[in-house]
C-alpha cells in the first residue's frame, strides 16, 4: 500500500520533523525484526508511516 506524502504534510507542520519520527521508529522496527520480534515480511518504513498518520507514535518536541 502506497501512502500519500501529502497525508503526513496535512498533519505535520513541520514535515522534516514528520520524516525524522518516522525514520527513528523504522529503525526500531528494524532492530525488532533482527531479534525476531516482528514479522520479518513487513516493510519498516511503511508500518513506520502508517504508526505516525494514525498517531501510534509517541514523541515529545
Amino acid at each position: 500500500m502506497i501512502i500519500p506524502i501529502e497525508r503526513i504534510w496535512e498533519k505535520f507542520k513541520n514535515k522534516y520533523k514528520a520524516v525524522n519520527i518516522a525514520s527513528l521508529e523504522a529503525r526500531k522496527l528494524k532492530e525488532d525484526q533482527g531479534k525476531g520480534l516482528t514479522d520479518e515480511k513487513m516493510n519498516p518504513v511503511l508500518e513506520a508511516m502508517r504508526k505516525l498518520l494514525s498517531e501510534r507514535i509517541k514523541y515529545t518536541e
